[in-house]
């Protein structure tokens, strides 16, 4: 038996293609909210790669060349662009985390910057003066504003960082969403026309 017989029939090799039909099947069902979308996609990438992992454990353990399983080099190149799915695999999950890390704190540095637009407003910033009961009222208005100022810069400055972080991520995150579904392509395809000449 060819080793890609081995590796089609045998259901623990075979799962990892479960998880993309239903990674593909579930990406029709989007949410409004872009968070919990990036949530949904590292979910299931996260047990793709899991899925993938394990299933390669176990075809490396249960048929090893000390056991007489001679391949091929076509196979050998085609259990090489799968370990390469691995890792590529790897790397989009982590990128979704590093995704879904910048859109939360992305949300909390627009929320901190927006509270501080709010108190920098003359009537906040006279509300702020009169619970302090001083008669330097004009003095503590002047330095509630100039702190609040340096505050609202320093918030526009990281919510910038962010953003481009974020740009960055966004584009990784689709370059290796096409190379993954190109390489996958590759793989099955080549793997079906050796399952043909079995």
């Amino acid at each position: 038996m060819s080793i890609l017989g081995v590796f089609f029939v045998s259901p623990a090799v075979a799962q990892p293609v479960a998880p993309v039909q239903n990674s593909q099947a579930a990406s029709a069902l989007r949410s409004s909210d872009p968070v919990e979308n990036i949530s949904n996609d590292l979910a299931r990438t996260a047990r793709a790669v899991e899925a993938l992992s394990r299933s390669w454990a176990e075809f490396m353990k249960n048929f090893s060349s000390n056991q007489g399983l001679q391949m091929e080099e076509r196979e050998r190149k085609l259990i090489l662009a799968l370990e390469v799915l691995n890792r590529f695999e790897v790397s989009h999950s982590n990128l979704l985390k590093l995704k879904l890390d910048l859109v939360e704190r992305q949300n909390r540095a627009g929320r901190q910057l927006a509270t501080v637009a709010d108190n920098l407003l003359p009537q906040s910033i006279d509300r702020f003066v009169a619970l302090r009961g001083t008669t330097d009222a004009e003095n503590i208005r002047e330095i509630r504003r100039n702190a609040l100022s340096k505050e609202q810069r320093e918030l526009t400055q990281l919510l910038s960082q962010i953003n481009r972080e974020l740009y960055t991520a966004e584009t990784d995150v689709l370059r290796f969403e096409q190379q993954i579904k190109t390489l996958r392509s590759q793989i099955f395809g080549e793997a079906a026309r050796q399952l043909a000449d079995f």
